[in-house]
């Protein structure tokens, strides 16, 4: 082949190749709707404006930069039509089953492809889809080869209709249209992300491989920080006074279970070594169990006691206490004729009453507690002080399950700063008769009243209609675990521990020795799904 023959071959291949492309940034432009339809609408015209411009300039983007980078290559390499035409139509085949998977994915859990949200995906198809792992596998099969179809045709197309497709002068201002797009809407972000203008800043995390979203951004897009006070780098506190209650989520459609036993729940205000070696003192005589698990409390008990009665996270405190609410599972109990009964010990302090939530809800001394062998649920709030009556509480309770915990660390109040949250500093014991407790990793306050009402009310949309918190008669992989401590907001994992303040400031440490670990950032998509689920009974008011 001659110099100037080979020369006429490469750049024809070349221009081949910008066709190739061009139909599937057509095709990419289509499964780009797929996002937008399932994103947010974005509150105002200029945010709308800039989807549609971010939308024709990433879609024309990501495509060009698949030929550049793979194919564009071969056609210097390898100037041979029918092997390049087989194996562009075959990586570019990859390319969009990729993208078309993460497309779907989104739809449904609203963030993108990566180890962690494969994982999530697995398990979930798991759990829909058990024993039908064959027709899974065989549906990816079927829908890559029909791809790959599309893809051989259009590249069969624009090889044979080359010239005339290069005589219609359409190429230049089509591309000038995209390059337009995509430098457009990159200059308008600068200008959005400085001023933190919201509807464009929420369409950061919205097509797949576009710009980095930040903590600071996902924060403020949920709702939890406030973004004139971030502009002007106020310290923060969390936005309850925005916070509309939606609690419950849905009408409480319960039935009542068969279980009769009664139930009871000690709580003591501090977790301290005295406590405990009353408690073990006692575990032989009144059959008290530890289970495997790292229960965390909370650093203050008045935060404590409001996520073991509410079940919900402390930043919604403000706001039940402000509408004078009531825990939304009272009324199914009630319903049902269970007998509820709140105490609290002699030098239990009037800090901690159960009053500061709803001016009518109070609780009984001590010395006034009777128990019922049936339909009965008690919660009986103790110092250490009052241990002494704790052997005397678990004699008429001998009939009941009965779970026993702390409200807070004992050394909560020394700790300064992030090392209030290390798993060391941050777990109390729990103690449980009669419940059947999987061996879970780790749990939260949140978690006891679902463990407690599990086996007594069964309600439409299960125990999530009501509260954050898991059942811990319920085995399943807990990891991540999100708690908020007013103004932090927490995240437990396997491997590290996640600390971000109202600001959007946040910092990652390691679980076992609580060592910070530089520049490292927290996963995106579990942040994602940490924000929703907190947010998950609030409507956050509109504000200018």
């Amino acid at each position: 082949m001659g110099k100037y023959q080979r020369r006429d071959k490469i750049a024809r291949l070349i221009s081949w190749g910008h066709w190739f492309t061009f139909a599937n940034i057509i095709l990419c432009l289509f499964i780009g709707l797929l996002y937008i339809e399932a994103a947010p609408k974005p509150s105002s015209a200029i945010g709308n404006l800039y989807m549609l411009v971010s939308w024709v300039g990433h879609f024309a983007f990501l495509p060009f930069v698949f030929f550049i980078i793979l194919i564009f290559p071969f056609c210097l390499v390898v100037p041979y039509s029918k092997i390049l035409r087989g194996f562009a139509a075959l990586i570019t085949s990859f390319g969009l089953i990729a993208l078309i998977a993460d497309a779907l994915f989104f739809r449904q859990y609203g963030y993108h492809l990566n180890t962690y949200s494969l994982a999530q995906m697995t398990r979930d198809a798991e759990a829909v889809f058990t024993g039908a792992s064959f027709v899974i596998i065989s549906a990816i099969l079927l829908g890559f080869l029909l791809i790959v179809g599309i893809q051989l045709l259009l590249a069969n197309l624009a090889w044979k209709r080359l010239d005339d497709l290069q005589n219609r002068k359409i190429g230049a201002p089509v591309t000038a249209v995209f390059v337009l797009c995509f430098f457009v809407s990159h200059s308008v972000h600068v200008w959005a992300d400085a001023v933190l203008y919201d509807p464009i800043t929420q369409q950061d995390d919205m097509f797949p491989l576009s710009y980095p979203t930040t903590a600071k951004t996902l924060m403020a897009k949920h709702g939890v920080i406030d973004v004139e006070s971030y502009q002007a780098r106020q310290q923060m506190l969390m936005a309850t006074d925005q916070i509309k209650l939606k609690y419950p989520q849905q009408p409480l459609l319960c039935s009542k279970t068969d279980t009769q036993q009664s139930t009871t729940l000690v709580l003591f205000d501090r977790a301290s070594s005295d406590i405990q070696q009353v408690l073990e003192t006692l575990a032989a005589r009144h059959r008290l169990e530890k289970p495997k698990l790292q229960l965390l409390a909370h650093p203050n008990r008045e935060g404590g006691l409001f996520q073991v009665l509410y079940g919900l996270p402390d930043f919604y405190q403000e706001s039940i206490e402000r509408q004078q609410l009531t825990p939304a599972y009272l009324k199914p109990l009630n319903d049902f004729n269970f007998d509820i009964r709140w105490y609290h010990s002699q030098n239990w302090e009037d800090s901690l009453s159960l009053s500061q939530f709803n001016s009518d809800w109070h609780s009984q001394n001590l010395t006034e507690f009777s128990a019922r062998s049936q339909n009965q649920l008690n919660v009986v709030l103790m110092t250490e002080s009052d241990i002494s009556a704790l052997d005397k509480v678990l004699q008429q309770t001998a009939g009941h399950q009965l779970l026993i915990t702390s409200l807070s660390p004992a050394q909560s109040e020394e700790l300064l700063g992030n090392k209030q949250f290390a798993l060391e500093n941050m777990q109390v014991p729990l103690w449980q008769r009669d419940y059947q407790l999987a061996d879970q990793p780790i749990a939260g306050l949140m978690d006891i009243v679902p463990t407690m009402l599990e086996n007594r009310i069964s309600c439409a949309g299960s125990h999530k209609n009501y509260t954050n918190g898991e059942s811990l008669q319920t085995l399943k992989r807990r990891w991540p675990l999100v708690e908020t401590y007013s103004p932090y907001i927490v995240i437990y994992d396997e491997k590290e521990i996640t600390i971000l303040d109202n600001s959007g400031q946040f910092s990652v440490y390691s679980s076992d020795k609580f060592e910070l670990k530089k520049q490292a950032e927290p996963p995106v998509p579990v942040l994602i799904d940490a924000l929703k689920d907190l947010k998950r009974f609030s409507r956050t008011e509109e504000t200018n």
